[in-house]
């Protein structure tokens, strides 16, 4: 718990005795969840770079959204249909994207 509080929160001696269990919970959960969405953010951008760097190579006139190469679970709803095998789920992306052979 000190090394919560001391260490990861960077409090200081006085503000971390101060505090009850209960306030160093939140303040943890605080920590967790802000270094999420930092981690998401990160994610994200990487997504929307490869997104980029891939536009060239892709047919005259196709567009690639960055969703259109990653779906990560915070944005996704749950997948239907996953009795698929993995080659039926193969071509089905292959026939979605219009992917050359």
């Amino acid at each position: 718990m000190i090394a919560m509080g001391m260490g990861v929160l960077r409090l200081s001696p006085f503000a971390f005795w101060s505090m009850t269990f209960a306030e160093i919970s939140l303040a943890s959960e605080a920590f967790a969840e802000r270094e999420e969405i930092k981690e998401r953010a990160e994610w994200e951008r990487v997504r929307w770079l490869g997104s980029i760097v891939m536009q060239p190579h892709l047919k005259k006139g196709r567009k690639l959204k960055p969703k259109d190469l990653a779906t990560f679970p915070w944005e996704s709803e749950p997948i239907k249909g996953s009795d698929l095998t993995r080659e039926e789920l193969f071509e089905r992306i292959q026939d979605r994207d219009g992917w050359q052979n």
